[in-house]
């Protein structure tokens, strides 16, 4: 289950579409001195031409409003006293900011209305399309947050596994085996975490590593000049996190595992599973095990659930 407020602390804000983190909207301010620091909550964005003609339903002032050649060209056909109308009945709506695309000068009537009852004015060299596709971008990588984690993600028969463990535990040596019997990786050694909604967690490689791996002894190898192309892949929806203890440190009050452990990432708890390891035991099935078991328990099915009810099916009959 997402952990609620997951970004309450993150405020964006009208000042932040102008910063070097948004250049690619290609924004400009032509209203100055109006209020930057309005907050933008609703991240759609709406482009509702018939506010110039009056028609004020279905207009939402909380999404920002975008105007393009039709629009400037429909003002453009009004007299000075409708254009004063049209623009006083949209900036009595307050909305958020208005948007000029591809460009285009905004009536004069409006930017100085727009100064007057400060709201933000700004102009975009980008067509509409392309203005919409920038800024959905922009806003899906702001509120879905990301995280790095040490580890490797593998996808092991399309299920996301995260192994995890302190370095040197072989982590990485567990994953070239599982490469070696047709798993793919995704990332080794740091691993991006995206939230993506309603609650999945998306992994990746970092930019720099992407799909290498370090192997002591060997040092750092391509993965995908090794193999090929088919034992590597882009991204993961990650799904389980196996953890690799020394086996001195592990709690072996827990060896049935009756009670899922989780793991927690960016507000999501992912199932996890806590491995000891030991010379000579064969870790690579033991990992590809716990993947099939994740997905049975994904069905329903627990072995361990149905051994426990035949017990206690079977100390009740005994006892009558």
């Amino acid at each position: 289950m997402r952990t609620p407020d997951l970004r309450e602390t993150l405020r964006l804000t009208v000042a932040d579409l102008l910063k070097d983190e948004a250049r690619g909207l290609c924004l400009s301010l032509l209203s100055a001195g109006v209020a930057l620091d309005r907050e933008i909550n609703n991240y759609r964005i709406q482009k509702h031409g018939l506010i110039f003609a009056g028609f004020e339903q279905f207009f939402e002032p909380e999404r920002m409003q975008l105007m393009g050649v039709t629009e400037v060209a429909y003002f453009e056909t009004l007299d000075s006293e409708r254009r004063l109308e049209v623009v006083d009945q949209l900036c009595a709506l307050q909305p958020i900011c208005i948007i000029a695309t591809r460009a285009c000068e905004p009536p004069v009537e409006l930017l100085n209305r727009c100064k007057e009852c400060r709201i933000p004015l700004l102009q975009s060299t980008l067509s509409v399309s392309a203005f919409f596709d920038a800024v959905n971008r922009y806003f899906e990588d702001f509120i879905n947050p990301e995280t790095t984690i040490h580890g490797v993600l593998l996808d092991i028969h399309s299920t996301g596994v995260l192994l995890v463990g302190k370095s040197g535990v072989g982590k990485s040596e567990v994953a070239l085996d599982l490469l070696q019997r047709g798993h793919r990786l995704i990332a080794d050694d740091v691993v991006v975490m995206r939230f993506r909604p309603p609650a999945t967690v998306i992994g990746e490689a970092n930019a720099i590593l992407k799909f290498n791996m370090e192997i002591r002894g060997l040092g750092i190898i391509n993965i995908e000049d090794i193999f090929g192309v088919t034992a590597v892949r882009e991204s993961q929806r990650l799904d389980l996190v196996i953890e690799l203890i020394a086996w001195d440190e592990y709690d072996d009050s827990k060896r049935l595992n009756l009670d899922q452990e989780n793991f927690p990432i960016l507000g999501i708890n992912i199932p996890k599973a806590t491995i000891p390891v030991s010379p000579g035991r064969n870790l690579v099935t033991i990992v590809e095990v716990a993947a099939h078991t994740f997905r049975l328990r994904k069905q329903g099915r627990r072995s361990d659930s149905s051994l426990l009810e035949d017990l206690s099916r079977r100390l009740n009959t005994d006892s009558d």
